[in-house]
């Protein structure tokens, strides 16, 4: 009878409970992105950005440990990459100081 509950206990979990994880997984990086970068990036682009993320993760073999890192350091990617130049910065406090 200790034999069958081991047994049981050392099975994998079903599919469909890490299907669930993964889905709960990504809206919580969803909702965390949205939060950081929300401002700047609009929720389109923040998409693309999560499933980008997702298929990274997904080739490492460990996507629930690497997706969310992997998103953020995409979102950081974008919202660097929308930020206005630092020329345009300095022109724009130049154009203000006048």
């Amino acid at each position: 009878m200790k034999r069958r509950s081991q047994l049981h206990a050392a099975q994998p979990p079903s599919l469909r409970s890490r299907t669930n994880f993964m889905g709960d997984l990504r809206r919580a990086v969803t909702a965390r992105l949205m939060r950081d970068f929300g401002i700047r990036i609009p929720p389109p682009l923040i998409r693309r950005v999560l499933d980008e993320a997702m298929d990274v993760a997904q080739e490492t073999g460990f996507p629930s440990l690497f997706f969310p890192a992997v998103a953020e350091e995409k979102a950081r990617f974008v919202f660097a990459a929308l930020a206005p130049s630092p020329a345009h910065r300095s022109e724009q406090n130049l154009q203000h100081a006048a």
